[in-house]
This record gives C-alpha cells, structure tokens and sequence, in this order.
C-alpha cells in the first residue's frame, strides 16, 4: 500500500472510522444540535467555527496540492460562525466538512508519489510537509471538540 493511501485513509478515519487515538468526528458531530455547535467554554472557539476552521485548511491544502491559488474570491472565512445559527445551517456546515473529508483525502490519494518530497510551488514546503499537517491539524482540532461536546453535554 502506497504512502499516499495510507495517509488518506488515516485522514477518513479520524472523520468516521478506527484511528488510532479512539475517537472520531462523526462520533461527536453527528448528533450535536446546533445550539451545542455553538457553545464556547470562556473565550474558547465554538465547535462550529472549528469545523469550519477545518474546511478552510482542507480547501487551502486542497488547492496548494493541486497547483492553484490557495485562497479565493467567495471562500468563507477561518474560523466562520455564520450569523444563522439555525439547525439547518448546522446540518449543511457537517455536510460541507464530509465534502471537504472526501476532496482532502482523494486529493492526497490522487497526487503523484514522486512529487510528495518535492517543493509545492510558491511555497517553502514539501506534498508531504502540508498533507502530514492535515492529519495532525485534523487530530488537534479533535481534541478540542471532544472537549467542547463533553462539556456541553454537561450543561
């Protein structure tokens, strides 16, 4: 199994599957309302801006990857927390971060083995560089909304 593959399916099973640390988003997504979603614990990032956070990294990435411009007209912004806290948005945001799961991951899948050492162009990085920091960003940012979940459960 290729480097690459491994690396994708590591990115899949930390959305919904069997990583290594025991916990996944869906676990801790798929049934959080959006009034949960946005809770902060003090002055922390909610859940939903952290999803968010995330689609931005992926899209930026993502781009990067695939030699084109890493920000664009009409993206959302880091850490977003849209102004409709409905549930419905709620809902299209889990969707967009299962779209943004996938395209990272068929990304990482699809890009060519004997260009993961060389240098991304405009950039000071590797292939390898930016798709090992998804994971460990994906992995970081994890933490942070198992955190959130169990402390909204709480109240």
């Amino acid at each position: 199994m290729s480097t690459l593959v491994v690396l994708a399916e590591s990115l899949q099973h930390l959305y919904q599957g069997d990583p290594w640390l025991d916990v996944t988003f869906m676990e801790h997504l798929q049934d959080m309302t959006a009034e949960e979603a946005g809770r902060r614990f003090n002055t922390s990032h909610n859940t939903w801006e952290l999803v968010n956070h995330i689609i931005f990294w992926h899209q930026n990435v993502t781009r990067k990857l695939m030699g084109e411009k890493p920000e664009q007209d009409g993206d959302l912004p880091d850490f977003y927390y849209p102004e409709n806290h409905g549930e419905n948005n709620w809902q299209a945001t889990l969707h967009r971060f299962e779209h943004s799961i996938t395209t990272m991951a068929e990304t990482i899948r699809n890009f060519p083995e004997e260009k993961l050492w060389l240098p991304i162009p405009n950039t000071q990085h590797n292939a390898y560089y930016y798709i090992q920091g998804i994971l460990q960003h994906a992995a970081y940012h994890l933490g942070q909304i198992v955190v959130l979940h169990r402390y909204s459960e709480k109240e």
